[in-house]
C-alpha cells in the first residue's frame, strides 16, 4: 500500500525546531512543563467536550486577554498538541490576533507551522532520539504498532502524532505509515487499548478526557467580583456552571440572593 505521508521541508522544521527549543527552555526555568499549565499562565483557558469533528481547538483575543479553547471531547493526545499548536499562534501571531480576534481558515501556511511547532515542542528530537534508542531500538522497517504506543505514552502525544514524528526523524520507514496509522482508526479501538494494556500504560492518553475547566486567573476573577459583591449569586451559579462547578464547590452558601 502506497504511503500517503508527506515529509516537511527540513529548513522550515529546524526553524520551527528552534522555535520550539527556545519557548520550552523559557517555560522550563519558570517550572512550567505541561502545555496546559503554560497555556494557563498566558491565557484564559477553556477545556470543555463539544461534540464536533469540526475543530479542536481556537485562539482569540477578547478585552485585552487571549483566550484558548480546547476539545476535550478529543483525546487528551490530540488535546496537547492543540494546546501546543495555539501557543504558537498565540506566542508567534500575537499582532495577527490582537487586531483581526481570529486566524481565517485561508491562512494555510500559518496553521503548519503552527502544526509542525507543535510536533517539535511535545516531540523534540534530542528526546525522541534518546527514548526511541533505549525503549524500542529497532530497524526504520522494523517499528511495530507495540513501538509507536510506548513513544507515544512517553511523550504523552497521539498515536498519529508519534508515528509522524518517527518518520520525519527517520526512525521509521516511510512505507509504514499507511498500515501504522490504520491503528489508530475506529475499528481497531479495542486492539489499541490492548497493545496499551499489554506494553503496561493506561489508555488515558488514547481517550477524550472530557474536561470541564477554566483558566485559574478567570475563575479568580469571577470569585473576586462575587466576594467584592460585584456580580450576584444567581451570575456565579451562571458563571461556574459552564465548567460544571457550583458554588459550594468554593465554599459559597446562598444567603436568598438570586
Amino acid at each position: 500500500m502506497a504511503s500517503k505521508f508527506k515529509l516537511i521541508n527540513e529548513k522550515l522544521r529546524l526553524d520551527m525546531k528552534s522555535k520550539a527549543d527556545e519557548l520550552r527552555y523559557k517555560w522550563s526555568k519558570k517550572g512550567l512543563t505541561d502545555i496546559f499549565s503554560i497555556l494557563d499562565n498566558i491565557a484564559i483557558l477553556i477545556r470543555r467536550p463539544i461534540k464536533t469533528d469540526k475543530f479542536s481547538g481556537f485562539s482569540t483575543y477578547f478585552e485585552n486577554n487571549f483566550v484558548v479553547f480546547l476539545n476535550s471531547s478529543y483525546t487528551l493526545g490530540h488535546e496537547r498538541f492543540s494546546g501546543a499548536h495555539e501557543l504558537y499562534h498565540i506566542t508567534y501571531n500575537e499582532d495577527i490576533l490582537k487586531s483581526r480576534r481570529i486566524l481565517f481558515d485561508d491562512e494555510q501556511d500559518l496553521e503548519d507551522n503552527a502544526n509542525i511547532f507543535a510536533a517539535e515542542f511535545l516531540m523534540p528530537e534530542e528526546g525522541i532520539k534518546e527514548v526511541f534508542y533505549k525503549q524500542v531500538d529497532v530497524k526504520s522497517d522494523q517499528v511495530l504498532a507495540k513501538h509507536i504506543v510506548r513513544m507515544h505514552n512517553y511523550f504523552q502525544v497521539s498515536f498519529k502524532a508519534m508515528l509522524k514524528q518517527l518518520i520525519q526523524l527517520g526512525l521509521c520507514d516511510e512505507k509504514l505509515y499507511t498500515h501504522l496509522l490504520s491503528y489508530q482508526a475506529i475499528d481497531k479501538a479495542d486492539e489499541l487499548k490492548k497493545i496499551t494494556k499489554q506494553e503496561g500504560y493506561l489508555p488515558n492518553i488514547i481517550m477524550p478526557s472530557m474536561t470541564k475547566s477554566i483558566s485559574t486567573e478567570y475563575l479568580e476573577i469571577i470569585r473576586m467580583n462575587y466576594e467584592t459583591s460585584k456580580i450576584s449569586y444567581g451570575k456565579l451559579e451562571e458563571l461556574l456552571g459552564f465548567i460544571g462547578k457550583v458554588p459550594e464547590d468554593y465554599g459559597y452558601v446562598r444567603n436568598g440572593e438570586y
